[in-house]
C-alpha cells in the first residue's frame, strides 16, 4: 500500500528560486534549510562535507556558489547559492515523506523556470531571424565549412554581404571570433 503525499504548493519552492546575473535559477542553503525544516548551520555543514568529499571540485564550483546574506542585526553570514543540479544533489541526502515531497516541488519548480527560460531564448531567436534572416543561414554555412561565395549564390547576396552578415554573427556571439 502506497501513501498518498501531501504535496507542498509548487509556488511555495518557487518564491525562493532566483535568476542570477547570467539569467540561470538559483536558490539559496537558507530556502533549503526553511523548506525542509533544517537549521542553516545544519545545511551549511552537509554543503561543506559533500563539498569536500566530491570527487570533482568543478562540480562543486558550478553548482555551489559561496555567498552571503544579513541577519536581523545587519552582520552578514555565509551562505550558499545551489544551481538545480546543486540543489538536487545536496537534497538527495535528506530523507522523509516531507523532504521528499519539497524535493519533487523544487525540481518541479526549477524545470518550469528553465522551461520558462527556454521559451524566451526560442522567441529571441524566432525574432532575430525575422529580423536579420541572412544571419542563421551564414552562420550555418560558415559552420559547415563553406565559403563565402558557396553561402553568397543560392541566398542571392555577394560575398561581401556574406562577411558583413559574419561580422554581425561573431558580433552577436553566434560564430567564434
Amino acid at each position: 500500500m502506497q501513501l498518498a503525499l501531501h504535496l507542498p504548493n509548487p509556488l511555495a519552492a518557487r518564491e525562493v528560486l532566483f535568476l542570477s546575473t547570467d539569467g540561470q535559477p538559483f536558490t539559496t542553503s537558507r530556502a533549503v534549510a526553511e523548506r525542509f525544516g533544517k537549521r542553516h548551520d545544519t545545511v551549511l555543514r552537509a554543503i561543506k562535507n559533500l563539498l569536500d568529499a566530491l570527487p570533482d571540485p568543478e562540480f562543486g564550483r558550478r553548482n555551489f556558489a559561496e555567498s552571503s546574506y544579513l541577519n536581523e542585526q545587519n552582520k552578514p553570514q555565509p551562505e550558499y547559492r545551489l544551481t538545480h543540479d546543486g540543489f538536487a544533489f545536496l537534497a538527495m541526502r535528506f530523507t522523509g515523506a516531507e523532504a521528499m515531497a519539497w524535493q519533487i516541488a523544487f525540481l518541479q519548480a526549477f524545470n518550469a523556470i528553465e522551461a520558462e527560460l527556454r521559451a524566451k531564448t526560442e522567441r529571441f531567436a524566432a525574432a532575430l531571424d525575422q529580423v536579420r534572416p541572412m544571419l542563421r543561414p551564414v552562420v550555418e554555412c560558415t559552420e559547415a565549412g563553406y565559403c563565402r561565395a558557396d553561402i553568397a549564390a543560392p541566398l542571392g547576396k555577394s560575398p561581401a554581404a556574406i562577411t558583413y552578415h559574419r561580422r554581425a554573427a561573431r558580433r552577436l556571439g553566434l560564430l567564434a571570433a
